[in-house]
This record gives structure tokens, sequence and C-alpha cells, in this order.
């Protein structure tokens, strides 16, 4: 099995990846991945990109984008000041 590529995308529950593959044994095309791990058959390479295409469509890409900066829980409710908390952060 030879991975073609691979995309990622960040979700609510984590992150998303999907590889798109060639197994020569087998001369199978797929995809497989997801958060729930499942696996796509393509009929030939020309199928097989237009799904990699479609998962771009959807927001994936090759790799991931910044993780978003986030403050210790509630920022109005902690008594530290924002240096801090984002020291803390960095720390998590």
């Amino acid at each position: 099995m030879k991975v073609l590529q691979s995309l990622r995308k960040r979700t609510k529950t984590g992150v998303s990846v999907w590889c798109f593959c060639y197994d020569a044994e087998m001369k199978l095309h797929y995809a497989v991945g997801g958060e729930d791990v499942k696996v796509i058959k393509a009929v030939d390479r020309q199928h097989l990109r237009t799904i990699f295409n479609s998962f771009l469509s959807y927001g994936y890409s090759p790799k991931l984008s910044q993780k978003k900066q986030m403050l210790v829980a509630d920022p109005w409710k902690s008594e530290l000041p924002l240096e801090d908390q984002l020291a803390l952060a960095e720390l998590a």
C-alpha cells in the first residue's frame, strides 16, 4: 500500500485525517480515515482524484492550520492578567 496524499481538518472533537492510497498488489485505489474510520473505494486513480478534490472543498488541507489561541476557561472570571493566561495556555 502506498499513501499518495493525506488531508487533515480540525473538528470539534479533534483532528480528522484522510489518506488517499493505492495498493499495487490488489490494484485498488481508496481513501481511508475520518473520526470514525471509514473506507471509500475508488474505481480508478481519476475517481480517487475526484474524491480528493471533494475533501478539499469541505475544508481539508495537507497541513493543519495553526491552532487558535485559547484563554484559560473564561477570561472574565479569571483573576490572572492576560499575559499569565496566555503563558498557561502555552503550557497546556
